[in-house]
């Protein structure tokens, strides 16, 4: 049903059309949280129990949805139309107007925002990973190299990568590793999007707070050096965006050291780089990984990141260089467009 159709459908039937709408809601939430229940449903939902019973019935009805003692879940009819159920939510409840709004003012090819705040319902950070890794497998092609970096959201998109026929990708760590979690490793992460993707990984076995000294003499050995010269030519990059004084902690940073960084006015983290506001390069931690003049050289820049308290990272790393596709959800992207109009 195209844009006209349902223009006119809200004009001649606007009660038919809230009907409508609302249970494209419904199958949509179902979709990401399936098997679920219908208390759990209105609770994700923000609906009362009653109505979400009532909308699932009827979809149970029209055999759209399946009810097992595990709960509810998509029949094979629903996947048949899942694709324009997603179009009608995003542009019924104006994510398409947002991301589009997004799309101009930041300069970026592609962004998808996904209903909901990560910062008040974390279950949302589960469909970012989705949307992203769908979107992941239609960015690559055979013989590419894909560089990833770690953490939780570049790991919530590893675990939704949708399967499919094996792709001849090769997947890198951008960088070395960070932390004491081996599951939001890059070279953990490497592998598992490897492994979704039925391409191969070759690991990077350095960690990312030794001396200078220590990188120096690291970097000779062929395991090291050799990925290393792969990163860098890197066909696309997925990677997370951290809050800077955040991920001054996770790099345990002095304190003394994490204030300097918050007085220059850093405010966002990738890689390792920090930059202000404004986009503005203000340091880089030591290690070795994707250097940041990188950025410009890569093709297929591919940035994730949710909440509304990431907003002035996002906002920060989009001005430094011009990501291909961004996905975030409803909470940062407002608070971004709140930022850009305080500005002017």
């Amino acid at each position: 049903m195209d844009d006209t159709a349902l223009g006119l459908m809200n004009l001649l039937a606007p009660d038919l059309m809230e009907a409508l709408v609302n249970r494209a809601l419904v199958l949509e939430r179902i979709s990401i949280l399936q098997p679920v229940g219908r208390r759990a449903l209105a609770q994700r939902m923000g609906i009362p129990e009653r109505e979400a019973r009532m909308l699932t019935d009827l979809l149970r009805e029209d055999g759209l949805i399946s009810v097992s003692p595990a709960g509810m879940t998509l029949s094979e009819r629903s996947y048949e139309i899942l694709d324009s159920v997603r179009e009608l939510v995003r542009s019924r409840t104006g994510l398409a107007s947002l991301e589009a709004q997004l799309q101009k003012l930041l300069g970026i090819e592609r962004v998808r925002v996904v209903p909901g705040d990560v910062d008040s319902d974390p279950g949302v950070m589960d469909e970012v990973g989705r949307v992203a890794g769908m979107r992941l497998r239609k960015l690559l092609m055979p013989g590419m190299i894909l560089a990833v970096n770690g953490g939780s959201t570049v790991h919530s998109v590893s675990r939704h990568i949708p399967r499919g026929a094996d792709m001849d990708v090769t997947v890198l760590p951008a960088r070395g590793g960070l932390g004491r979690s081996a599951e939001t490793q890059a070279n953990t992460l490497a592998e598992q999007i490897a492994l979704k993707l039925g391409g191969k990984h070759k690991p990077l076995y350095l960690p990312d707070n030794l001396p200078q000294s220590a990188l120096k003499e690291l970097i000779k050995l062929d395991e090291i050096r050799e990925p290393l010269e792969e990163i860098k030519r890197a066909d696309v990059l997925l990677y997370g965006i951290a809050r800077a004084d955040e991920m001054a902690r996770n790099r345990l940073m002095s304190e003394s050291a994490i204030s300097d960084l918050v007085r220059k006015g850093a405010v966002a983290e990738v890689l390792g780089h920090c930059f202000d506001i404004n986009g503005r390069l203000l340091a880089s931690a030591s290690g070795l990984g994707l250097p940041e003049d990188s950025f410009s050289r890569i093709p297929v820049l591919m940035a994730v990141a949710a909440g509304r308290h990431k907003a002035e990272a996002i906002l920060a790393v989009s001005r430094h260089h011009k990501n291909t596709c961004l996905i975030t959800d409803e909470g940062a992207a407002n608070r971004i467009l709140e930022i850009i109009r305080s500005e002017k």
